[in-house]
């Protein structure tokens, strides 16, 4: 790591302890979630400089809506630093949304793009034994499930797949608290799918935790078990403002001491006129990957 520039030096040296907390985090809107990802994707790759983006649920939610494909507003983040692009989804016509996008770009011949039709948790599998996601590879893991789909085991080989002493692959995965616990009743009697998911049987007392309480185990099992050093659950409203129900959180989790000031610029920045990128290479300059 190069030497932290002074708007990072109020960033804690280790992660908490004993529990991780929401208090100050701001609200993050339903409308600008694509917007969020693609913003701290920039920043990402500001201080990398070259990167890999891994998305295991990338086809649209709401096609209708403009600007709301992560896929999409990644893709076409300038500058185009990203160099190794894995789309994954298991809707054929999801799939053939995401060829489309591919097919587009004009950059193929410096770019490697991969469309993977299937299950995430067994593409990921032939994502990581690819050889393309090296040791000093900055990746960025992007998890935007709808329920139960990714599975625990799935976590722990993205969280694993780089050596002791190197930076593990970032993720956002999106826990949708909202009706997780209507999920999880329904599921009493097979209880296969969540034992998968959460890795263990222990998914039954989540049931009567609030949704908060749940993002900040998650969290903490991303810190204690999978040995992310920076960790944060971000609440999602469901309207403008920070206002209405929280509909679903995004755990970030991250090795780099850095990621959670560039996730809260990239945050203040979503609804606001983008910055300048003279200036944001001047003050990320002196930070290393």
């Amino acid at each position: 790591m190069g030497e932290t520039i002074e708007m990072f030096e109020e960033l804690p040296v280790q992660h908490p302890p004993h529990s991780i907390s929401q208090s100050g985090l701001g609200a993050v809107w339903t409308q600008h979630k694509a917007q969020l990802i693609a913003k701290y994707i920039y920043l990402f790759t500001i201080i990398t400089r070259h990167g890999a983006y891994i998305d295991g649920f990338a086809g649209p939610k709401r096609k209708e809506l403009q600007d709301s494909w992560s896929a999409e507003l990644v893709i076409n983040t300038e500058p185009r630093r990203l160099r190794e692009i894995f789309l994954c989804d298991i809707d054929p016509a999801k799939i053939s949304a995401l060829n489309s996008l591919v097919a587009q770009q004009g950059d193929q011949a410096e770019r490697h793009y991969q469309v993977l039709s299937g299950d995430f948790n067994e593409c990921i599998v032939q994502i990581l034994g690819s050889g393309r996601i090296k040791d000093k590879t900055a990746t960025f893991c992007l998890i935007d499930q709808f329920s139960l789909q990714c599975h625990w085991k799935t976590l722990e080989a993205i969280a694993g797949h780089k050596p002791e002493g190197s930076k593990k692959i970032e993720i956002f995965y999106f826990l949708g608290t909202s009706w997780l616990h209507r999920t999880l009743k329904g599921l009493t009697k097979n209880t296969d799918r969540a034992d998968q998911w959460w890795g263990n049987g222990d998914w039954n007392e989540l049931v009567t935790d609030s949704g908060e309480k749940i993002a900040i185990r998650l969290a903490e099992r991303f810190r204690d078990e999978l040995g992310y050093k920076y960790v944060k659950p971000y609440p999602i409203y469901h309207s403008e403002g920070g206002t209405g129900k929280v509909m679903f959180h995004m755990i970030h989790a991250s090795d780099h001491p850095a990621a959670h000031e560039l996730m809260a610029r990239a945050h203040r920045n979503v609804t606001q006129a983008p910055e300048l990128a003279e200036q944001l290479e001047l003050e990320l300059s002196t930070l290393t990957y």
